[in-house]
């Protein structure tokens, strides 16, 4: 299109116009241009007269033919053509003639080099160079702040505008993707390459039609959840319709960029940043740019011959050249935004002296509910929107007001959290009957009382997945692949995963996980084996048979012994009461006395006084003190034997064995760590848990488990501690063996550069500050309101101790011999009575009758020898202990020999009884 200016007192030469088919909208803004120009009435006011043509296709000829018309009419200005053309034939016209070339559109590059050859053609779209730097602002701070991206671009597109952002990162997986589409593809192929790469920032390039056609296929493909960002690069994407897509499916943050309207006085100055109120019905950039070319023309022609008449054009194809042309473009060039009328329909039209502008005022704004975010200068950088109003009202930012659609658009946040089945972290609920759970209620375990807890503390929703394969989440080699609940997170289908999901290097290489909520190791988990079988008189198993036999041979055989050596003995007779007699202390009772008490070590109250008598009793103490401390020694090592009962005590123990098989989980983080270890030890554990048959790894931590209960100490399971800790309290044939050994982590994982992740970080270590997740380990690790294990030795795991079980059989000693003496005592109660009764001629129950009367009168300790007698029969008192012989003899004695030899008789049976 073309137009030329002239002054009205002058003749009324028509500038003239040519639009493509289908422009209708650029001829909108170029009318309105004309109409808002002209009507301004002051003196020496210019007025702009347009006549339209309309070019159908681009062809070079028949542009180089219009132009050349137009030039040979006295023209004063060339105005396009749009990028519609691939021609610079006007460019090269204009820079022949001096006429100022008036461009709108991207068109060509901007290099000093080219740009110097066209001294006189005027841009006023945004620089490229310029945008490309805003671009990059855009992407690397808030609000996308964005470390991974994937740029999908309309192969038409110009990808200079991408330059910064392409020399930023490195094309490979961790840094930035190109996937090229044209208009007519099949958008879902753009879409399954996307998520395939399970990028979840895309980065947008295409015209602003095909803005929402490319986004109903980003819905099909789940790609449009409040997790994946999109930045729509295209300037004109405001005007694209994206808000039509807000729906419960669309919960995507999608930002884009336009130029900085223009709010005009007196309200507000050029510098204001509020919002301009009602909308401009010239919107789109290339609208907006040929209104404010047309304004800046008029104003450099106003600033340059104001009151002087314009001098007429001279320039033409066939020669000619206007020299006022040079005036005009750089007035243009130094054209400051101030005292412009009417006024341009954007911010800052500032040009360098190429003619380029490359100061201007970007809108980062959201594309959904159409809200101011940033804004961006090639000075000033990023500038949070609120920030700017603060700074130029100096007050207070009230919160802005929101619309219906900014009410969908901003939900509170759901995540869904990808688990697996496992105690006792994620468990299905048992329902009682007549009771049905729904949602997160059916669920139970450690891990969804900590997502309860963190999602009340940081005000999100959630929704329980558990994975399809139940997996945690390991890389497959020959696939390419991975599984569980890290290709959920990498899917896209997850937002977080937790269970007792280890943090390990090359999991982060594809998520990322948070600070973690529980630090453990590595154990063995092992079959206990049986308690050894109480025995009756276990306390005689120190010594074999044949050692106690021989010691009561011994103590028999040296009683005999020691009985014959006294009777050779002077030293040892004792004198009696009778001068004509002495009677052998050691009798056979008083040296098997003495034998047991030294091997008893307890003493005896007879003791030898003849030298020979001494020394074979000091032989036989130095051998009862041999025996008895052995007893004792042997005793404690059989005490305590039960508790080192096997030969595994550690890993070591375990791989050095060939009898007892082990395993870990199949791809977890534990058969991770041995594969992957440079220690020798564990290489070799890991080694031969791949050669055992049958296989002993196992898909989870059940089976591992249930393996060891039924393989009656053929096997052994690693796993970590608090899974250890948990099955070990609850089935009692189970033990851990050694100490655990290489550290690991759980923690949340999350995508890679998921905003979230630092909130969730925040989170737990408040729970753990708070003893939370201490008192989560407490109840469903050590406790979970179900009868733990008690240890069958309870108060003896130390072996410090006996129970009753064990020392029954010493205490059935002890009531056996109490019960023997018992009897002997009742015997020789019962013999001694009926003595005494022949004695005094008496019936014996008489007799037994008097000792049982006396024995119940328990506080009478002198017993009268008289009290068998009958009555009358005796002078002597009751409490009298004198002896026989020196009673007093009965007045019916009938001689005095009588007398004597009764009394004889009565002493050699006293002396017999004391004996």
């Amino acid at each position: 299109m073309y137009v030329a200016g002239h002054r009205r007192t002058s003749p009324r030469r028509l500038p003239r116009a040519i639009f493509f088919k289908g422009e209708s909208e650029l001829e909108l803004a170029f009318d309105t241009a004309i109409q808002d120009i002209n009507y301004l009435n002051p003196e020496y006011q210019l007025e702009f007269n347009p006549i339209k043509r309309y070019l159908s296709e681009d062809d070079s000829i028949i542009l180089q033919e219009m132009a050349c018309d137009l030039l040979n009419n006295g023209v004063a200005a060339i105005i396009g053509p749009s990028s519609a053309t691939k021609s610079d034939i006007v460019n090269v016209l204009c820079n022949l003639t001096g006429i100022p070339h008036l461009q709108f559109d991207w068109n060509g590059e901007e290099t000093d080099m080219v740009q110097s050859k066209y001294f006189y053609t005027i841009n006023v779209a945004p620089s490229v160079n310029v945008l490309s730097q805003a671009y990059l602002d855009i992407v690397k701070n808030n609000p996308l702040n964005w470390k991974t991206f994937t740029i999908a671009y309309e192969t038409s597109s110009d990808l200079s505008r991408m330059q910064h952002l392409l020399a930023w990162k490195q094309f490979h997986k961790s840094g930035i993707k190109l996937i090229p589409f044209n208009r007519n593809d099949d958008l879902r192929i753009l879409w399954k390459l996307i998520k395939n790469s399970r990028e979840r920032n895309v980065l947008i390039d295409c015209p602003a039609d095909m803005a929402v056609g490319v986004m109903q296929e980003a819905i099909n493909f789940n790609m449009t959840t409040s997790f994946n960002s999109f930045f729509f690069t295209n300037l004109d994407t405001h005007t694209s319709g994206l808000q039509s897509l807000i729906s419960d499916k669309f919960l995507s943050n999608v930002t884009s960029v336009r130029l900085r309207s223009y709010i005009p006085p007196p309200q507000h100055s050029e510098t204001d940043v509020f919002d301009p109120g009602e909308k401009d019905s010239i919107r789109s950039l290339k609208q907006q740019n040929i209104y404010d070319v047309l304004v800046l023309y008029y104003n450099a022609l106003q600033q340059t011959f104001q009151p002087d008449p314009i001098p007429p054009p001279e320039g033409s194809c066939m020669g000619g050249f206007w020299e006022s042309g040079n005036d005009v473009i750089d007035r243009m060039k130094k054209m400051n935004s101030k005292h412009i009328e009417p006024h341009y329909k954007t911010q800052k039209m500032l040009l360098n002296p190429h003619g380029i502008r490359d100061d201007f005022n970007l809108d980062i704004y959201d594309a959904m509910i159409d809200e101011t975010l940033s804004v961006w200068n090639k000075n000033h950088g990023l500038v949070p929107y609120d920030h700017l109003i603060a700074n130029m009202t100096r007050k207070p930012v009230k919160p802005r007001k929101k619309g219906d659609d900014a009410e969908k658009q901003k939900k509170k946040v759901k995540y869904t959290v990808a688990t697996r089945i496992g105690e006792p972290y994620f468990m299905i609920r048992e329902e009682p009957e007549g009771v049905h759970f729904e949602g997160n209620d059916r669920f139970k375990g450690y891990v969804v009382d900590l997502i309860f807890e963190l999602s009340k503390d940081l005000h999100f929703d959630f929704v329980f997945e558990p994975v399809p394969d139940n997996k945690y989440g390991s890389y497959d080699p020959v696939t390419n692949e991975w599984d569980g609940i890290v290709r959920q997170l990498m899917d896209n289908q997850a937002q977080m995963g937790i269970c007792d999901l280890t943090i390990t290097q090359e999991r982060r290489t594809v998520v990322d996980f948070t600070v973690p909520f529980m630090q453990l190791g590595v154990q063995i988990l092992y079959s206990k084996p049986p308690p050894p079988k109480k025995e009756l008189f276990q306390f005689l198993e120190p010594f074999s048979v044949e050692v106690w036999l021989c010691l009561l041979i011994a103590l028999l055989l040296m009683s005999l012994i020691y009985v014959l050596l006294a009777r050779f003995t002077p030293e040892e007779w004792q004198p009696q009461d009778d001068p004509n007699s002495v009677q052998l202390v050691w009798s056979l009772r008083n040296s098997l006395h003495l034998h047991i008490n030294s091997v008893l070590q307890v003493g005896c109250d007879i003791l030898p006084t003849a030298n020979h008598m001494r020394l074979f009793t000091t032989f036989w103490w130095i051998f009862a003190l041999l025996m008895a401390q052995t007893y004792l020694a042997k005793m404690t090592s059989f005490i305590t034997a039960s508790k080192m009962d096997g030969t595994i005590q550690n890993l070591h123990d375990l791989v050095q064995q060939n009898k007892i098989q082990f395993g870990t989980i199949k791809g977890g983080s534990t058969s991770q760590f041995f594969s992957e270890s440079n220690e020798s030890e564990y290489r070799l554990a890991w080694n031969k848990m791949r050669t055992f048959k049958p296989e002993a790894l196992t898909k989870d931590n059940k089976e591992g488990v249930d393996r060891v209960r039924h393989s009656k100490g053929r096997y052994a399971f690693l796993l970590e501690t608090p899974n250890l800790q948990y099955y070990a309290k609850r089935h009692c044939d189970l033990m851990p063996i050694g100490d655990p050994f290489g550290e690991k982590l759980y923690g949340i994982a999350v995508p890679l550069n998921a905003p979230y992740r630092s909130e969730l970080n925040v989170g737990i270590l408040k729970l753990s500050e708070q003893g939370f997740l201490y008192k989560l380990k407490r109840e469903w690790i050590f406790n979970n309101n179900t009868v733990l294990c008690e240890d069958e030795h309870s108060g003896s795991q130390d072996g410090s101790q006996m129970d009753m079980e064990t020392l029954r059989g010493v205490f059935l000693v002890l009531q056996l011999g109490i019960g023997v003496a018992l009897v002997i005592g009742v015997v020789e109660f019962i013999w001694y009575t009926y003595k005494m009764a022949a004695r005094d001629r008496i019936h014996p129950k008489e007799a037994l009758k008097k000792d049982f009367q006396f024995f119940l009168r328990f506080w009478i300790e002198r017993k009268p020898l008289t009290m068998y007698k009958r009555h009358g029969s005796s002078i002597q008192s009751k409490g009298s202990l004198l002896p026989a012989s020196t009673t007093t003899a009965t007045t019916g004695s009938t001689s005095t020999e009588k007398q004597k030899k009764k009394v004889k008789r009565r002493k050699r049976g006293e002396q017999s009884e004391r004996e």
